[in-house]
């Protein structure tokens, strides 16, 4: 079955950085689950995948550490931290967008019990540049029409929510680790469809691609163009339960199998290809536009992080915390049905 390993990537008396050997069997055992559980009928399966899904770890661990500590989003936030004022038109603006985030209220939803007094989560955005026509100021001389790069900030989201900062990040470690699966398993499913024999396959591993991106394993929440839906997660189990014993029915040639094992430790023994990040910095006037350090307006230098991917996908990312008083209220289904009966 395909749901979270509870003991995967959490906290351990081993050496920082260096994953011990449950981890590694356990993330194996992922891998399998969730890219083909056929390839368990290679006996070498362990031994083929222990050094790539190590590097994987290693690299997952390390990028999610690293990252600085979560900052936070508010309005009374928004007048001291440039970068919110980059992010969001203005105070209103964040809190709306705040609020009317699809995973901000499915966790409100899902918590039991009174709320934590911040949710933590990886606030990530789009952006973009463009040559705008603008005005320049030199001296006493005034001049129009100047071509200048406007920065513009969208698509905001809000990844791998969680009550405290330290589950913040195990959630984020686990969603990257699966994002490479996810990759590895486009890789497996390619190569299948270039053979007429394999289109059955194909398709299979298709339906259970799609599941997996529905149930938002990995980072499909912050990456995919238009939001990725999650639906319930018991009737995904249940899809991804089907596919698998389908895929079982039908069973597969060694060479095929072994082609596809391959595959799996290719992805995983390049992490740092698939999912990365680095250091952007950029110095925006309180329009957005670039302006270059001796220009003599009023800037801010602002230190961004960008998550990127060689499959061309880049997001700007920025850890940080929703106080409790910035939440909009928890979904009430009692009043909810009572206003409906009337």
């Amino acid at each position: 079955m395909l749901h979270f390993l509870s003991s995967l990537f959490k906290p351990s008396a081993a050496e920082a950085g260096a994953p011990d050997k449950a981890l590694i069997d356990a993330a194996i055992e992922r891998a399998i689950d969730a890219t083909d559980p056929r390839l368990r009928a290679l006996g070498n399966y362990r031994k083929r995948l222990r050094e790539p899904v190590e590097q994987a770890a290693r690299h997952i661990i390390g990028l999610v550490d690293s990252q600085p500590p979560a900052v936070e989003i508010s309005r009374r936030s928004y007048g001291t931290d440039p970068r919110l004022r980059a992010f969001f038109v203005s105070a209103e603006h964040l809190q709306e967008v705040l609020g009317g985030m699809k995973t901000v209220k499915d966790y409100l939803q899902g918590v039991t019990g009174s709320l934590p007094e911040a949710i933590f989560g990886l606030l990530s955005m789009a952006w973009k540049e463009r040559t705008v026509l603008g005005t320049e100021q030199h001296g006493e001389i005034l001049r129009r029409d100047v071509k200048q790069v406007a920065v513009s900030f969208f698509d905001h989201r809000f990844g791998a929510p969680a009550g405290c900062e330290a589950d913040f990040r195990w959630e984020l470690k686990k969603r990257g680790y699966d994002y490479l699966l996810e990759v590895a398993l486009k890789s497996i499913i390619s190569t299948r469809g270039k053979r007429r024999d394999l289109k059955r396959e194909q398709h299979l591993l298709n339906r259970k691609l799609e599941a997996m991106k529905t149930g938002n394993w990995g980072l499909e929440g912050m990456f995919a163009q238009d939001g990725a839906e999650t639906t319930n997660p018991v009737e995904l189990e249940q899809q991804i339960e089907s596919v698998e014993m389908e895929l079982l029915d039908i069973g597969s040639d060694t060479e095929s199998l072994q082609r596809s094992l391959d595959e799996l430790a290719e992805v995983l023994g390049q992490p740092a290809h698939w999912l990365s990040r680095r250091e952007l910095a950029m110095r925006l006037n309180y329009m957005g536009i670039r302006v270059e350090e001796n220009a003599g307006e009023a800037s801010n230098l602002l230190d961004l992080l960008e998550l990127y991917s060689a499959s061309g996908e880049r997001r700007i990312v920025l850890p940080g915390y929703i106080p409790r008083t910035e939440l909009p209220e928890r979904p009430d289904f009692f009043k909810e049905a009572q206003r409906y009966l009337r």
